[in-house]
């Protein structure tokens, strides 16, 4: 019952009317006198409250309570069936939900919650049945909970491998609700579960023929020329779906994305401003912040991030960008406890430990380097082979020439990876002895293994990449080469 609980359920009416103290003191007698009496509204609010904070065993308990003081109830039997299903019980809640159905044959949620326990029992024809039936007995539902219905039972057919059906169910539930943004979802989900990205290409560019000032059919477009490489068609698509609807936030944050991995961070922050609707829009703060510090402007990435703080203990990223944002700045003192705070939760994060790495080489504190590279090779080695340009790069300009040998011998037994390293030392040469014919060597390299050659011109020779107008130029010619050869 509570798997897809959104705060504006209807629970949260009987949790308010409820003095969840005062119930919670009743329950704590109810394992020694089973005479004490809840009411139904009572017996609600707790199942609700043990739900949020995560305790099963309690909800079952007040439910089980509940049952005894008003048998068959088939709202308590939805709510028992359901803790039975999360906790992958599902015979059991099986027996639960079939009970509350011969009570109420008519209740489309039992129908629903039967067709959804039967598809994790993998009966596929008996859980299709009772979708059937839950979508015939709900014409006097809301739109959100009809929909769900429709979802679910989608997406058992795509399970079933049969797109096609899938695809006409979702039509049918557009018919009956034209703008609803989860079922345009579904109908994406429907052809990728497939793996079906072509004909998904051509089904909304039918829809948009049909419909052309669709935006939801335009930006679903563009997500199926992502998924196929066509950035640039797909960037067109995001445009048409924010002409077609100025508030289409999906649209304009993903053209955010795509400006972003262009390296066209202006754009990208031009776009992520649009996707602000209401005061729960944080997650955009986040990408403006990314983008002001690629444009190396952290004072301005500090400002988007104090507006994202409601994110702050759900993702790392926050203290990561936080952190990089003083690195910037030149203020690695205050950067280092970001970095470390993330490193310490996560110790396979290797941005955060990168950034470690880069404050105690711009704090001098080359022993704390060592002593951090030696840790990882005793017990993450992994994490060096699979990241050996960062730390290669951070041991080249801290002139720590013994680590850095160390290092390029040890990649140099991997045959996989002597292309790339060869790319390194050449950037490496070109770096300490600048002349036109170490830069030929780059270059050469650069036609053959362009986002390679790119990134370890970045790490070992970051001058080459921001300050050489020709070598700026040539980058530009073989992005636009890359973009038409996507197309």
């Amino acid at each position: 019952m509570f798997e897809n609980f959104d705060d504006s359920d209807l629970p949260m009416d009987d949790y308010n009317r409820v003095d969840i103290e005062e119930s919670l003191i009743k329950f704590k007698q109810l394992s020694k006198d089973q005479s004490i009496f809840f009411s139904e509204d009572e017996i609600e609010a707790l199942s609700y409250h043990f739900f949020l904070i995560n305790k099963p065993k309690n909800q079952l308990i007040i439910i089980n309570h509940g049952l005894y003081l008003f048998p068959n109830k088939v709202d308590f039997l939805i709510e028992k069936a359901s803790i039975f299903s999360m906790d992958d019980e599902y015979r059991q809640a099986l027996e639960i939900i079939r009970l509350a159905k011969s009570l109420e044959p008519y209740n489309c949620l039992v129908h629903k919650m039967e067709g959804e326990i039967l598809t994790d029992l993998e009966q596929f024809d008996e859980a299709e049945e009772s979708f059937i039936l839950a979508l015939e007995y709900s014409q006097f539902e809301d739109q959100e909970f009809v929909v769900d219905i429709y979802i679910y039972y989608a997406q058992l057919l795509s399970q079933s491998n049969n797109v096609a059906k899938a695809n006409r169910l979702i039509e049918k539930a557009l018919k009956r609700f034209p703008a609803d943004e989860q079922l345009y979802n579904q109908l994406s989900l429907n052809f990728i579960s497939g793996g079906q990205y072509e004909n998904a290409v051509a089904y909304f560019k039918s829809l948009i023929d049909k419909d052309p000032y669709s935006h939801l059919s335009w930006f679903h477009l563009g997500r199926f020329y992502e998924l196929t490489n066509q950035q640039t068609l797909a960037l067109s698509a995001y445009e048409y779906s924010g002409l077609a609807n100025k508030n289409s936030k999906n649209a304009f944050f993903s053209m955010g994305s795509l400006f972003e991995s262009k390296s066209e961070y202006q754009q990208a922050i031009d776009n992520y401003v649009q996707c602000f609707k209401d005061n729960t829009d944080l997650y955009p703060n986040i990408c403006i912040a990314r983008c002001y510090l690629a444009l190396e402007n952290g004072e301005m990435a500090r400002e988007y991030l104090k507006k994202a703080k409601g994110l702050e203990d759900m993702l790392p990223e926050f203290h990561y960008l936080l952190g990089f944002s003083y690195l910037s700045d030149k203020q690695p003192l205050k950067a280092l406890p970001y970095f470390k705070k993330v490193y310490k939760d996560d110790p396979e994060d290797f941005s955060a430990l990168k950034g470690i790495l880069t404050c105690y080489s711009e704090l001098d504190r080359y022993k704390d380097i060592e002593d951090q590279y030696q840790s990882l090779k005793d017990d993450n080695k992994d994490m060096i082979i699979g990241n050996w340009k960062d730390f290669a790069s951070i041991f080249y300009h801290s002139e720590l020439d013994g680590l850095l040998d160390e290092l390029l011998t040890e990649v140099g037994k991997n045959k996989e990876l002597k292309e790339e390293l060869n790319g390194v030392l050449n950037v490496i040469k070109y770096d300490q002895e600048p002349s036109e014919k170490n830069k030929e060597t780059i270059i050469s390299y650069l036609i053959h293994n362009f986002d390679d050659s790119i990134e370890s011109v970045k790490l070992f020779s970051p001058e080459l990449y921001y300050e050489d107008e020709e070598f700026k130029k040539l980058i530009k010619i073989y992005q636009t080469q890359t973009d038409k050869d996507e197309q």
